[in-house]
C-alpha cells in the first residue's frame, strides 16, 4: 500500500487508502492539515489504472513534484520516493508498498489497460502534437492548446477540435474524461504514443 510520510504527519505517516486522497485545510479533506500557507483544497492524490498521481488543486501557494512546480489541475505521476513539497514549507516523501514496487498489482494493471488503437494520420498527427513541448525539451513542459495544434498542422482549429473528438471515442473517454489532459494520460498508459518524461 502507498504511503505518505512526513513531519506534519507523525512519525509513521498515512497509508493511501481508496483511490483518491485529498489534501487541504478543510478538514473534509482525507489528509486535513492545520497550516495556514495550505489552501482548504490544497492537492489531490489519484489512483487509477495501476498508477498514483498529483493534482494541485489551483491552490494559492503551490505545490512541487521533485522541485518542479505543478501546474493546477494537470495530474503528474508518482514514482517511489518522489518528494511533494506543499506551499513551499511542508515535505512529504510518496512511498509505494514493497508489492508494488516489484511490479504486483500496478504492473498488472498497466499491462491489461495497453490496448491497440487504430487511428488515422490526422489523428495520429494531432495526438504527438498534443506533446510538442515536451519533445522540445522545455523547462516546464504542458500539454499543447488547440490553436497550437492547428498552427503547427497548418490547419482550423474546428478541424483539430474534430479530430480530438473522434480520439475521446476511441480512448473510452467519457463525460469529464474528454479533454486533452487525459486523453495525454491514456494514450501513455496504452502505450499508444512514446512515452515522455
Amino acid at each position: 500500500m502507498a504511503r505518505l510520510v512526513g513531519a506534519a504527519l507523525g512519525d509513521s505517516g498515512i497509508d493511501l487508502e481508496g483511490p483518491l486522497v485529498r489534501i487541504g485545510r478543510s478538514p473534509d479533506n482525507e489528509i486535513s492539515l492545520n497550516e495556514e500557507a495550505i489552501s482548504r483544497a490544497h492537492l489531490r492524490l489519484e489512483y487509477e489504472a495501476g498508477v498514483w498521481r498529483a493534482v494541485d488543486l489551483e491552490s494559492t501557494n503551490g505545490s512541487e513534484l521533485d522541485g518542479i512546480r505543478l501546474r493546477p489541475w494537470q495530474p503528474q505521476p508518482l514514482s517511489h520516493g518522489a518528494v511533494l513539497v506543499l506551499s513551499g514549507t511542508l515535505r512529504f516523501d510518496f512511498l509505494l508498498g514493497e508489492h508494488e514496487r516489484a511490479g504486483g498489482v500496478a504492473a498488472t494493471v498497466r499491462v491489461a489497460d495497453a490496448k491497440a488503437v487504430r487511428l488515422t494520420p490526422a489523428e495520429t498527427e494531432v495526438l504527438e502534437l498534443l506533446f510538442v513541448h515536451y519533445d522540445e525539451g522545455r523547462p516546464a513542459p504542458r500539454i499543447a492548446t488547440i490553436a497550437e495544434v492547428a498552427e503547427r498542422r497548418f490547419t482550423s482549429a474546428a478541424a483539430v477540435k474534430m479530430a480530438l473528438q473522434q480520439l475521446y471515442d476511441k480512448f473510452d473517454l467519457v463525460g469529464d474524461e474528454r479533454n486533452k489532459d487525459q486523453l495525454a494520460i491514456r494514450a501513455q498508459e496504452w502505450r499508444t504514443t512514446r512515452i515522455r518524461g
